[in-house]
């Protein structure tokens, strides 16, 4: 079963879905792979108009798996899974498209950051958020915390970042993290065609509205972020978090 799968839904319209619902869709090396891969084909479609990204089963992304990233002990180990996939995030934040995540479930930690990285949010009943990642005595390590910010403002990112809480769908709408609230697929699918269909007109206001030295910047900051991360992923307080958890999952 691929870790990740990619249809077109129409010529303009394109869907990823994080296959892994064992997991709760957590990211693992093969994700990231072929999310990147996914990515690079789609950055030459000039047809390209909306890219939606969701989850299979009953979740969205429960982040990275740990299970799997348990043995990445040192700040440069870790730095081999944070650094592959803050570069998917910065794809995404790159597409020439207008970009969607819809929330069929939770999106927590790094899930939380993946619906961080598009333009748009989504999100069913069952919809919910949270970087959870102070709970692993780490921090947003794909660039998050960079995303969030410009999403919902310093003081609401602070607090949903610092109390690793969980919010819901209702929750994240009062927020702003999630821009609607939806009954289904059917639903995400009518918000797809509502774009006009000229794929350059949205090619140029997506350049309009992040310019090449803003997207530098906001690059900056979340190398910041992995720097930042990875010296705590070291740390003590993380592995024996890491290894509470794993021993729950068990």
């Amino acid at each position: 079963m691929m870790a990740v799968m990619m249809e077109y839904l129409d010529k303009n319209t394109v869907r990823i879905i994080l296959n892994r619902p064992a997991r709760k869709n957590a990211v693992n090396f093969e994700m990231m792979h072929k999310l990147n891969g996914f990515l690079d084909e789609l950055d030459k479609d000039e047809d390209l108009t909306v890219l939606w990204i969701q989850g299979e089963g009953e979740a969205f992304c429960s982040g990275g798996d740990l299970e799997e990233f348990h043995g990445l002990r040192t700040a440069e180990e870790a730095k081999k899974m944070l650094i592959p996939m803050s570069g998917v995030i910065k794809k995404i934040i790159s597409l020439d498209a207008v970009t969607v995540s819809y929330l069929n479930g939770p999106a927590v930690g790094g899930g939380a950051e993946i619906a961080s990285s598009t333009d748009f949010t989504l999100g069913n009943a069952s919809a919910k958020a949270g970087f959870i990642q102070g709970n692993l005595a780490i921090t947003t390590g794909w660039g998050g915390a960079s995303l969030l910010k410009r999403r919902i403002g310093y003081h609401a990112a602070l607090k949903m970042l610092a109390t690793a809480k969980v919010y819901s769908a209702q929750e994240l709408r009062d927020l702003g993290f999630v821009h609607q609230i939806v009954n289904d697929e059917k639903d995400v699918r009518q918000w797809c065609t509502e774009w006009v269909k000229s794929p350059e007109v949205v090619r140029a206001y997506k350049k309009n509205l992040l310019p090449e030295v803003e997207r530098k910047q906001l690059f900056e900051l979340i190398n910041q972020e992995i720097e930042r991360c990875a010296v705590l992923w070291e740390g003590e307080a993380h592995h024996k978090a890491v290894e509470q958890f794993n021993n729950k999952q068990r």
